[in-house]
């Protein structure tokens, strides 16, 4: 009799313990690590998609959390520099000890991170970079949201090149990781295609004297060009065109597309293109869409104290992923059972109107298609959509 009720306790106990729960969960709360820029040469993306973020967890707090579980958002600005994103990240990892990365902005800081941070297990969700490094090759704990910089280059040489009729092209970069990527994706384009690349030049991040470039390009014969470029280099290089008297379509990618640009130089920006997976959101009409995404707005207004963009949108659609995953993963969260519901992932209506993204075990970048956009009376303006890439 003692024996059979010693075997009992013994079970129960072993019942009780057989959730440990992992690194950055307790009881009542789920540490989430972001390295974020709020004061430095890519504030203008991280401070609103951190924003965003911040507010889908406000709202999920607010409903009772994840099965009871209050998300805390811990926060570090890296500033967009490597020595103190990597700072960052040791605190977050080693003495916050978060569950999980979700935003981390910028390439090379994500590059510098993911070692140590994979090989302690913390997933690194859906980085605030388009590098085709944030998911392939591919791994377990690896999500990118993004069409890559490479591939969102591909999508606009062909989708230009078919509307215009071009032949001839040439393309200006960064000369960082960033700008390498771009080119990656114009040069393989171009040989797909069979045009011919009239030009290709590169700048490095301090340059902003654009004179000698544009008459270089302006004398080759290019017929579009594409750009590699992020916000202060973008208004210099396209306003420098202009002022050449060239009325070459010049297009970007998806970095370009922040009202900063749209609003430049006294409506000198007009006519610029931008080809990726992000899009403003439409409030026109009176659907029920567009009510939900005007009263969004309002509430970041009233929230933050200023006007929302597209980076604010993606840190609030990105968290909301994450959440869906931690909520289908059940009261027992662990880094497996979070993954395993993001695979689960398919056909998810981006509320804003952006690209349908989908997920799964050998798909672990989520969007599906991307956009072209203008810039059309000092606002970015949807020209087409669903371009292939």
């Amino acid at each position: 009799m003692a024996k059979r009720t010693f075997v009992a306790i013994f079970l129960v106990f072993i019942a009780g313990a057989s959730f440990a729960a992992p690194q950055g969960v307790t009881d009542d709360s789920i540490k989430v690590g972001q390295i974020s820029d709020l004061s430095g040469a890519a504030a203008v993306w991280g401070v609103a998609s951190t924003n965003g973020t911040r507010m889908r967890f406000d709202e999920e707090n607010a409903r009772g959390g994840i099965h009871g579980r209050q998300i805390r958002l811990i926060v570090e600005d890296g500033q967009y520099l490597v020595p103190l994103a990597v700072k960052a990240a040791n605190k977050l990892l080693n003495r916050d000890k978060v569950f999980v990365m979700l935003g981390n902005i910028g390439t090379p800081i994500n590059n510098a991170v993911l070692p140590r941070q994979l090989r302690m297990g913390v997933a690194n969700l859906f980085p605030v970079t388009a590098a085709v490094s944030m998911y392939e090759p591919l791994h377990p704990m690896k999500f990118s949201y993004f069409v890559s910089y490479r591939d969102q280059v591909r999508g606009a040489v062909a989708y230009m090149t078919r509307k215009t009729g071009a032949k001839k092209v040439c393309m200006q970069t960064q000369a960082t990781d960033y700008g390498h990527e771009a080119e990656i994706g114009y040069e393989a384009s171009v040989a797909e295609l069979g045009l011919e690349s009239v030009y290709l030049g590169r700048h490095k991040v301090t340059e902003t004297d654009f004179v000698a470039t544009v008459t270089r390009m302006k004398n080759s014969g290019c017929e579009v060009l594409f750009i590699g470029t992020i916000i202060i280099d973008t208004i210099q290089l396209y306003t420098a065109v202009r002022k050449a008297g060239w009325d070459v379509p010049i297009v970007g990618n998806m970095v370009v597309m922040h009202p900063l640009i749209a609003e430049a130089a006294d409506g000198g920006m007009e006519g610029l293109y931008s080809a990726g997976p992000v899009v403003m959101a439409d409030l026109e009409g009176d659907s029920i869409e567009a009510k939900w995404r005007r009263d969004w707005f309002q509430q970041y207004r009233d929230q933050f104290g200023d006007e929302p963009s597209v980076q604010a949108q993606l840190g609030y659609v990105t968290a909301d992923l994450m959440i869906r995953a931690m909520q289908g993963a059940g009261r027992d969260l662990t880094t497996d059972k979070m993954i395993a519901e993001l695979e689960k992932i398919s056909d998810y209506q981006d509320p804003f109107g952006g690209p349908t993204l989908s997920l799964g075990p050998e798909k672990h970048q989520a969007a599906d298609f991307l956009f072209l956009s203008r810039i059309i009376d000092g606002e970015w303006t949807v020209l087409d959509r669903d371009l292939s890439f």
